[in-house]
C-alpha cells in the first residue's frame, strides 16, 4: 500500500504542532515502506513476542501480546511465507484480546521488539486467513500481509535481557470489558500502571469514504517507553491516563491515527511477574496551553489522554521474563517524570505570564556548590520547602531537534526549564543553592559565570543586578513544607537529607526564624545528614539553626561524612565516619515524628527501606527526591 502523503488526521496533528511549517518534513510519510524486507521478516522471528493491535466488533483497538508455545523465538512462532507475508503461531490465554477479536480478513498492526538491543520493526496490514486450533483453542495462526513497515525510533526501549518462561498458569484477576461511566479502574491496576515503564499503543484509522482510496482504513502499533510511571492516570475519575509524547522520529502516525479515531489501546507488560493489563478507550491529544492544564510541566510536546472503557488484567500470563540476575537498563533519553496538575508533584503556583526575576547575587561557597539569589518586581508567595521553576530559554535558547544524540542524549527532551529547591526567601527575593552538574547545561552556564566573576571581576558577585540577567519565573511548586503549627503545641521531626538534599530544610529553619506565624510552638527537631562536603554545607547549616536555637526551637545534629571534619563551634553535632545504617536508625528516637527525606534518588530508596525495617509506614515519610 504505497502512501500518497498524510491522511487528515496526521495533517491535524502536525499542524497543531507547528510540523507543517517545516517544508522538509512535508516527504517523511515515504519512510514507510509497503513491502517486508526479508531481512525484517527474519529479525521478527528472533523476537520473543510480538504486539499487535486488532479491533473488536465496537470498532476498539486492543494490543495483545503473542508469543510461542514456552515462549521461544524462532521460524515456528513466526515465520517469512514469501510475497510480503508473515505466517503467526501463538499460543494465547484467557483474556488475551486477540480470542475475540480474532477473524479472516481483519485489519492488523504489530511492532517487534529485540530488547537487549533496541532494535525494532513495526508492520501492519492485513490477515488473510485466520484459525484457531488446540483442545482448548488457544493456539492461534494466521498469515499476515504486511504492505506498511517501517523501522520504530529506539530511543524510549529499556533494555532488557529476556528468556522463555514455560511453566505459567495465566488467571483473568479482573476484567470489565465495557465499563459504565461512573465506574473505575481498580487501584492495583492504577497501581500496576505507575509501575511500568513500557506500554504498547494500539490506535486505529477508519478512512472517510472521500480518502478511502488514497489513504486506506488501516491500524497502528507503537511501543512508548521512560521511566516508571512516566504514564500517570487521574485519581478524580480513577480511570483516564496521560501520556506525554517525547521528541521521536516526527512522522506522528500513532498521533495521527488517534487525532482522526479518537480511539487508542494501551497494554502494559509487567516482565518480573508476567502479568499483563489490556485497556482501550476514548483517545485525546493535546497540545499547548491545553496540555500545560493536564500536565504543567510538559512543555516541550503533545500528550495523549485515554479514557479507559475496557480492560483485562491476566496474572502469570507471558511466558517470556526478565532474565534472572539481570535488571532493566533505563534508556537515558527518557526525561525525568511529569506529574498531573491534581497531583502533589504537579501543582505549581503559577507566576503572571511573562514575569521575570532578576538576578542579583551568587555566593560562592565551593568551586561546585554556590547560591544564586534572585529578586522580583511583585511580591512572591513560597512556602518554606518548595522549589522555585525557571525558564532559561531566553538566556540560552532552544536547542536544535535532533533524532538522536549519543553523546548528550537528555538533550533531545531539553525545554531549558529547572526546577530547584528555594534555601531562602522573603517577599521579593529567593535564593537557589545547587551543585553543578557534570555536563549540565543551566548549573554549567551559571557556574561558567560564577567562575569567571569569581576570576576579573569579584565585586560584581555582591550586586549582580548591572549584569541584567532575567529569567522567566513559571511559578513555585511542592508540597515537601513545614507542616501548619498549632498555637502552643510541640511538633517533632526527624529530617534526614543527602548532600544536596539539605537545601529546604535551609528554607524551613529561616521560616522559623522570619515567619511568626511559627513561633507560637515549640519545635523539637533531630537532623540527620550525610555528606561528601560537611566543609561547604555545614556551615551553612550551623549558622541557620544558629539564628533560631532557643526555647521555642531545638535542633540536633547528626553529621555521617567519610570527610574529615575541622572541629570549631560543633558542640551541638554528633559526628560519624560511617554510612547511616539500619543500627543507626533504629537508635532514632522516632515516636511521634513527623518524619522528612530529601536527597538522590538512590540515597532516598536506601534510607527509605531501612526506616521500614525499623518499623516506620513508607506512607507516612515526606520524600523529595529531586526527581526534576
Amino acid at each position: 500500500m504505497a502512501l500518497n502523503g498524510w491522511h487528515t488526521g496526521e495533517r491535524s496533528i502536525r499542524q497543531k504542532m507547528k510540523f507543517s511549517e517545516d517544508p522538509s518534513l512535508d516527504g517523511m510519510y515515504t519512510w514507510i515502506s509497503e513491502e517486508l524486507d526479508p531481512g525484517h521478516a527474519q529479525f521478527h522471528s528472533e523476537c520473543h513476542f510480538l504486539a499487535v493491535t486488532t479491533l473488536d466488533s465496537d470498532g476498539r483497538p486492543w494490543s495483545s501480546i503473542l508469543t510461542s508455545k514456552g515462549g521461544r523465538p524462532g521460524s515456528s512462532f513466526i515465520r517469512y511465507i514469501g510475497g510480503s507475508r508473515l505466517r503467526v503461531t501463538a499460543q494465547v490465554w484467557d483474556g488475551e484480546p486477540i480470542l475475540r477479536t480474532g477473524k479472516d480478513n481483519m485489519l492488523i498492526a504489530g511492532i517487534g521488539i529485540h530488547f537487549p538491543t533496541r532494535r525494532r520493526n513495526k508492520i501492519a496490514g492485513f490477515v488473510s486467513r485466520y484459525e484457531r486450533a488446540g483442545d482448548d483453542g488457544r493456539v492461534v495462526t494466521f498469515d499476515m500481509t504486511v504492505n506498511e513497515t517501517i523501522g520504530n525510533c529506539p530511543k524510549y526501549i529499556n533494555l532488557r535481557h529476556l528468556s522463555p518462561q514455560p511453566q505459567t498458569h495465566p488467571k483473568i484477576a479482573s476484567e470489565n470489558l465495557h465499563l459504565k461511566n461512573e465506574e473505575r479502574l481498580p487501584d492495583e491496576l492504577i497501581n500496576f500502571v505507575f509501575a511500568s515503564d513500557t506500554v504498547f499503543l494500539g490506535t486505529t484509522y477508519v478512512a472517510p469514504d472521500k480518502e478511502a482510496a488514497s489513504f486506506p482504513s488501516h491500524l497502528g502499533m507503537n511501543q512508548r517507553g521512560g521511566r516508571k510511571g512516566f504514564i500517570r492516570v487521574s485519581r478524580k475519575d480513577g480511570r483516564t491516563l496521560v501520556l506525554p509524547d517525547f521528541s521521536g522520529n516526527r512522522i506522528l502516525t500513532s498521533l495521527g491515527n488517534i487525532e482522526a479515531s479518537s480511539l487508542a489501546s494501551l497494554t502494559f507488560v509487567d516482565f518480573e511477574s508476567g502479568a499483563i493489563l489490556y485497556l482501550t478507550g476514548e483517545a485525546k491529544n493535546l497540545v499547548g496551553e491545553d496540555a500545560k492544564r493536564i500536565m504543567p510541566m510538559h512543555n516541550k510536546m503533545a500528550l495523549t489522554t485515554l479514557f479507559v472503557t475496557g480492560y483485562t488484567f491476566v496474572l502469570d500470563a507471558l511466558p517470556v521474563r526478565q532474565t534472572p540476575g539481570t535488571y532493566a537498563e533505563p534508556s537515558p533519553y527518557s526525561p525525568p517524570l511529569r506529574f498531573l496538575a491534581e497531583e502533589d508533584g504537579g501543582r505549581i503556583t503559577t507566576a503572571d505570564p511573562g514575569q521575570t526575576v532578576l538576578l542579583s547575587r551568587i555566593d560562592m561557597h565551593s568551586s561546585s556548590i554556590a547560591t544564586f539569589w534572585f529578586q522580583s518586581s511583585v511580591p512572591l508567595t513560597v512556602h518554606p520547602g518548595q522549589a522555585a521553576i525557571l525558564s532559561f530559554s531566553d538566556l540560552l535558547g532552544q536547542p536544535k531537534y535532533a533524532h538522536m544524540a549519543p553523546s548528550n542524549p537528555k538533550s533531545l527532551n531539553d525545554d531549558r526549564v529547572r526546577t530547584w529547591t528555594v534555601s531562602a526567601s522573603s517577599t521579593h527575593n529567593f535564593a537557589l543553592t545547587m551543585r553543578e552538574i557534570p555536563g549540565g547545561v543551566v548549573t554549567g552556564a551559571l557556574f561558567s559565570l560564577a567562575h569567571a566573576l569569581s576570576r576579573s571581576r569579584p565585586e560584581i558577585l555582591s550586586d549582580a543586578s548591572s549584569l541584567e540577567i532575567r529569567l522567566r519565573l513559571i511559578g513555585f511548586s511542592g508540597s515537601f513544607c513545614l507542616p501548619p503549627p498549632v498555637m502552643g503545641s510541640e511538633v517533632r521531626l526527624l529530617w534526614i537529607a543527602g548532600g544536596i538534599g539539605f537545601t529546604p530544610f535551609l528554607s524551613m529553619l529561616r521560616a522559623l526564624k522570619a515567619d511568626g506565624a511559627y513561633n507560637g510552638c515549640r519545635w523539637d527537631i533531630h537532623m540527620v545528614l550525610s555528606t561528601r562536603d560537611p566543609e561547604v554545607l555545614l556551615p551553612l547549616l550551623m549558622k541557620a539553626v544558629g539564628d533560631i536555637q532557643g526555647d521555642k526551637v531545638k535542633v540536633t545534629l547528626d553529621l555521617f561524612t567519610t570527610a574529615k571534619v575541622i572541629q570549631k563551634e560543633l558542640s551541638d553535632v554528633r559526628i560519624h565516619s560511617t554510612r547511616i545504617d539500619k543500627k543507626y536508625l533504629r537508635s532514632i528516637d522516632s515516636a511521634r515524628r513527623k518524619v522528612y527525606l530529601c536527597g538522590p534518588k538512590p540515597f532516598e530508596q536506601i534510607v527509605l527501606e531501612g526506616l521500614v525495617d525499623c518499623g516506620i509506614d513508607s506512607d507516612q515519610v515526606i520524600t523529595e527526591g529531586f526527581a526534576y
